[in-house]
């Protein structure tokens, strides 16, 4: 028997995802002013065959990932470097974070209405059809 509970892992792992992009987004808007600041943007590591380098390991849930490395999600931090650089040596684009962040916010929503109603239907099995 399927496990019923594995695509709600899936989309918890969504919302995590899309709430820390959302966070370090916001965080190169917060900076849109600061000279020398670099964006950065979350993205979700894929899976490298044939890789020779081992990834570092964290000991305990409380330790932070290393500068680059995938996290329990499978996710990591990138330096954005496609945006031109203005003469302050910051390259945060207004308009372009706020577009990352509107997209994010999108499918943010969509893994949360999946979500809603995977539990809906759980708790229609439950109830026996019974509402």
């Amino acid at each position: 028997m399927a496990d019923v509970f594995a695509i709600t892992d899936v989309l918890q792992r969504s919302l995590d995802y899309h709430l820390d992009r959302h966070t370090v987004v916001s965080s190169n808007l917060a900076n849109v002013d600061t000279p020398g600041f670099r964006p950065f943007d979350l993205v979700r590591a894929a899976a490298e065959e044939g890789s020779a380098s081992l990834p570092l390991q964290r000991t305990q849930g409380e330790h932070l990932a290393a500068s680059g490395q995938a996290g329990d999600d499978g996710a990591y931090l990138e330096e954005d470097r496609t945006a031109p650089v203005g003469a302050d040596g910051n390259s945060v684009s207004l308009e372009r974070e706020m577009s990352k962040l509107a997209a994010n916010d999108i499918r943010f929503q969509g893994a949360a209405t999946l979500v809603t109603r995977h539990l809906a239907m759980l708790r229609y099995a439950a109830s026996d059809g019974h509402g």
